[in-house]
């Protein structure tokens, strides 16, 4: 793995890079989706750690439980205040440069600053307020992508599941299941309802993570948070998959806000498949890139950098960036 950045030059051209191609769901959009009361959101870290994460919006302020932690975190408890901004985001103290999005299909996009293993790390958090109880809910075939971490090796890497009524599932590392079977490195196991819309990933007798799904205008969205510290394993860190949906222009103009395995925020705005990239950490910058929409498969797309993202439920995007890093983001407006 390279090193992330050696000067502001540097950071910019790969946010350049890894933006380029930001993709963009259907009609999620609408960064002011607050409801009138607080609410809680059952949530998955990018390093790989579940939380319940409250918001309200009224009083501005929120907190945060740690439920499952692979640093030894279980119990952990966060809080501060919010600051609505113009664009309908919110910044939350204590965390220089992240934002808070919720928008109204019960998406939230957040971040944690905590110590993830040697060094206290802001890591971007996705969250559902209303997670589905049935399996047979969430069955389909998904396009994915995982971010993981052995031995304080991280990589990112995207594919294919499908999950069936009977609580089975099969997944398929850079290659479509929705064409045929997985040519190698495939995966099967279960999934096990543990209540409260928490689902036991099961490989075999490991349990590997904890999901949750939800389905906006009919598409679904399923994210994991990862725990597979065997050899070979999954890692720790999580998998976001969404039902596989044709990528259209229509779906992906707007104004999006992301935030980086890194720990970095951006804005950007879309416009057929151009992207240009209007503030990075804070900063005022003018970055244009492209993406080429359904390419590989269905829902999938590739940027004139070489990274490839995918549809990830309604307003919601991932990335994986040509060098190995993960993108998370929300459309804004």
């Amino acid at each position: 793995m390279r090193s992330l950045f050696t000067s502001v030059r540097v950071h910019m051209t790969w946010m350049l890079v890894a933006l380029g191609a930001l993709l963009a769901s259907c009609g999620g959009g609408g960064g002011d989706g607050s409801s009138n009361a607080a609410t809680q959101y059952t949530s998955v870290a990018m390093a790989g750690e579940l939380l319940s994460y409250t918001v309200d919006p009224v009083a501005l302020t929120y907190s945060y439980t740690i439920t499952e932690s692979q640093f030894g975190l279980n119990g952990k408890t966060g809080s501060g205040t919010l600051v609505r901004n113009f664009d309908g985001s919110y910044s939350p103290s204590g965390i220089p440069n992240a934002r808070i999005v919720i928008l109204p299909n019960g998406l939230l996009l957040g971040a944690v600053r905590e110590r993830f293993g040697s060094a206290v790390v802001t890591v971007p958090i996705i969250g559902l307020s209303n997670p589905v109880s049935n399996v047979a809910s969430l069955a389909g075939t998904y396009n994915y992508m995982h971010r993981g971490c052995l031995s304080a090796v991280c990589a990112t890497d995207t594919g294919t599941f499908a999950i069936a009524a009977n609580s089975t599932w099969s997944s398929c590392p850079s290659a479509n299941l929705g064409a045929g079977a997985c040519p190698a490195g495939g995966r099967t196991g279960t999934l096990v309802s543990l209540g409260n819309g928490l689902f036991q990933v099961m490989e075999g007798a490991t349990n590997v993570g904890t999901a949750i799904g939800f389905s906006s205008a009919g598409q679904n969205v399923l994210v994991i948070d990862l725990k597979d510290v065997r050899v070979g394993g999954l890692g720790i860190g999580l998998v976001v998959g969404s039902l596989q949906a044709t990528l259209t222009s229509a779906q992906t103009d707007g104004t999006w806000i992301a935030a980086t395995s890194a720990g970095d925020w951006a804005v950007f705005t879309a416009s057929g498949t151009t992207i240009t990239v209007t503030n990075v950490d804070g900063l005022p910058v003018n970055l244009v890139g492209s993406f080429t929409a359904n390419v590989p498969w269905q829902g999938m797309a590739t940027t004139n950098g070489g990274g490839m993202g995918f549809l990830a439920g309604n307003g919601v995007y991932v990335l994986e960036t040509a060098n190995g890093y993960a993108e998370l983001g929300v459309k804004l407006h």
